[in-house]
């Protein structure tokens, strides 16, 4: 008999040091996680490195044919972007707007106030920018024809370059694309073999060098990660996997098919693809915990990522910048930060500095044995007895506890003139310090109260340092997940399909132009749920959310609305709604003023057999007193930690710290003056005023 293709659902994050999986059984409901690590040179490596590892792990009951969604994080664009390892690409903008590029938003590196301070470094080559004679006016009608011996010239020269990727970005080409569309089909027999996309399909949105910035962003990135989801999908296809069951990861935390990655325009929204799983995740728990604030600290070997989740969803904007460069479509409002497990510790002028340069998966931390040398966080850790080094990764991975502490030694206690645990000590006080110092900012930044807050520590190291981030910003509480070493990869298993698209028009809202209003954002729903019908999905299943960006009149920036249901010929809820929000936001409402509809929004949303966290087996029992202790250095001396494995850990078994809870995927330190309890869905909290109620 043939499997049932509901068995299984994986869900695969690839990190910078580590490629983390999580697999789901239909039938029973169990969720298993799986670590192996990161191929640098060619991430599907790893990726089929851990679908092996899965298969053996589970044996002759798993078969890929059986497998109903394979959903995938990546950081391929990312790292792209961060080491400039893309290809070079082309821009075509209406003729005499070749200075866009150099001009940008006016914003200039480091002091706004210095003349000589020059703009962020483009992604396209001076060179590489061609004018198009042609005029669409701003009312999108045609002020002068293509020139098509021009096209086609420009075409020629693209050809001979070698270059892969086209943006084509023509002046107020969102309120009407057919320039744009004349000038692909041209490119199309001049220079056939490159990728070319329009912003009036990718981005059709009002202001020139948004629109630029993000078409840039696409090009270069999209050779590399459609190149990338199509020979991961013939592997994956050889080995039974239906093409037709892979999805990305996007930065708004849903998931769009592999086969619109490969139909080109949609790389741009994949740069925030692995953060935005783990705060899919964090959202899950937050209904399970009951909790209505959360800060998530995903701690991974390179960077750690910061979001914020507000009662159950997560904060997210239009406009970013990632980078220096500037992305507008929708995504998870997240800072990155360079902290994490593999950030290297040097001495310099008799200061210590720690980050943001990492070990990466190869060579990794010196414990690795890989070849690196400089001490990393986690050699740090394993100096002060927070790991276990016959347990790294359960007891599969090999790590050496004299490389570690030489590496400590030589390169930073003995410059310093401290002890080797002192300053391992001093390495893990300044990681902390950096990562409570930029979410202490990005909070400020959003108006999050962190004392309200919840921190949700995940990543292979977060749970290890959760609790000293948090004693540093105030915070009483800590959560940390059923699998946090995994918890991409978890969260991928709880995403629906969501993708956004967003037009420009700008409208009056007055009831005159209700009609308007409705045709407009119902000829986007259309636009929206063609594309997914066009990706597999069924029609019937795609649910459309409506939105607009508002202003009031005259405003240069925008606020974004849900679109709520609306009386015919009548807006003024939507125009309450305004004034409300504006209020919220800014502390004042100008309720005389007339408002306008800037940008149209539809978010297109198709509901997968999505994972929830499930109340852990009655039958656990927790041990009355662990009988196994490590001894650990806190505090500037010695200790004895208990060490308990978490799963003997009961809902209600409580542990006053020093303890270390020991996983597969990471371990848990809680300090002195801090105990662990564990709740009813397998959640460790850590709190401080429990701790003092205890005591």
């Amino acid at each position: 008999m043939a499997p049932s293709r509901a068995r299984w659902r994986i869900g695969v994050d690839v990190g910078g040091t580590f490629t983390d999986l999580a697999l789901h059984d239909g039938a029973t409901g169990a969720l298993r996680v799986f670590k192996v690590p990161t191929t640098p040179a060619d991430p599907s490596d790893g990726v089929l490195d851990g679908m092996r590892h899965i298969a053996e792990t589970v044996g002759p009951d798993f078969e890929l044919s059986a497998v109903e969604h394979f959903l995938h994080g990546t950081t391929i664009t990312t790292n792209a972007l961060i080491q400039r390892s893309h290809p070079p690409c082309a821009l075509l903008v209406t003729a005499g707007l070749r200075g866009a590029v150099q001009v940008q938003n006016q914003l200039r590196v480091g002091n706004l106030y210095d003349l000589g301070a020059g703009h962020p470094d483009s992604l396209v080559d001076e060179m590489h920018v061609f004018e198009v004679p042609e005029r669409i006016d701003r009312d999108g009608q045609v002020a002068q024809a293509v020139d098509r011996a021009a096209v086609e010239a420009i075409g020629n020269r693209i050809r001979e370059l070698g270059i892969s990727s086209v943006a084509v970005c023509l002046l107020f080409s969102f309120a009407n694309p057919a320039h744009e569309t004349e000038v692909r089909d041209i490119l199309a027999t001049t220079c056939p073999d490159a990728r070319v996309t329009l912003s009036s399909q990718t981005l059709p949105r009002i202001r020139e060098w948004p629109r630029i910035s993000t078409m840039l962003l696409n090009a270069s990135l999209e050779p590399l990660l459609a190149d990338y989801v199509a020979r991961l999908g013939r592997q994956l296809e050889r080995d039974g996997l239906s093409f037709d069951r892979l999805f990305l990861m996007e930065s708004n935390c849903g998931l769009m098919p592999f086969s619109a990655v490969v139909g080109g325009g949609r790389a741009v929204h994949t740069l925030l693809s692995g953060p935005a799983a783990a705060v899919q995740a964090a959202i899950a728990v937050a209904r399970t915990a009951g909790e209505s604030s959360l800060l998530t600290l995903d701690v991974g070997g390179t960077s750690a990522d910061v979001a914020f989740v507000q009662d159950g969803a997560a904060l997210e904007v239009t406009e970013g910048r990632l980078v220096g460069h500037d992305i507008y479509v929708p995504m998870l409002d997240v800072t990155t930060i360079g902290a994490g497990g593999g950030t290297i510790s040097r001495v310099r002028d008799g200061r210590l500095l720690v980050g943001p340069h990492s070990a990466g998966a190869d060579p990794g931390p010196a414990c690795y044995g890989r070849g690196g040398t400089e001490p990393t966080t986690t050699d740090a850790d394993l100096v002060l007895g927070m790991l276990d080094p016959d347990y790294y990764l359960g007891g599969r991975m090999n790590i050496d506890v004299a490389a570690a502490r030489a590496a400590v030694t030589t390169q930073i206690a003995e410059p310093l003139g401290l002890t080797t645990e002192d300053a391992a000590t001093a390495m893990i006080r300044v990681n902390d310090v950096h990562m409570a110092d930029a979410v202490r900012v990005f909070a400020a930044q959003r108006g999050v109260d962190l004392a309200e807050a919840t921190l949700v520590a995940c990543g292979g190291a977060g749970p290890l340092h959760a609790v000293g981030v948090a004693a540093e910003l105030g915070i009483r509480r800590v959560l940390v997940p059923p699998f946090p070493g995994a918890f991409s990869a978890v969260g991928l298993l709880c995403a629906d399909v969501v993708q956004d698209f967003v037009q420009s028009e700008v409208t009056l809202l007055t009831d005159e132009n209700a009609d308007v209003i409705e045709k407009a954002l119902a000829a986007l729903s259309g636009r929206a749920t063609d594309a997914l019908v066009a990706q597999g999905f069924a029609a019937a299943d795609v649910r459309c959310d409506k939105e607009v960006d508002a202003r009031y009149a005259g405003q240069g920036f925008e606020l974004r609305l849900p679109v709520p249901p609306l009386p015919k010929g009548d807006v003024g809820a939507l125009v309450e709604l305004f004034h409300t929000e504006h209020e919220r936001t800014y502390g004042h409402a100008a309720r005389d003023e007339q408002v306008e509809i800037v940008s149209y929004r539809v978010r297109a949303v198709v509901e997968m057999p999505t994972f929830r966290p499930e109340e852990v087996a009655a039958e656990l029992t927790a041990p009355a007193e662990p009988t196994v202790a490590r001894q650990v250095y806190v505090d500037g001396g010695w200790q004895r930690a208990r060490v308990v494995m978490r799963s003997t850990l009961a809902p209600g078994a409580a542990l006053p710290g020093p303890v270390l809870v020991e996983q597969p995927d990471t371990t848990t330190f809680v300090p002195p003056g801090w105990r662990v309890v564990a709740d009813g869905f397998g959640n460790l909290i850590i709190d401080m005023a429990d701790a003092e109620a205890g005591a």
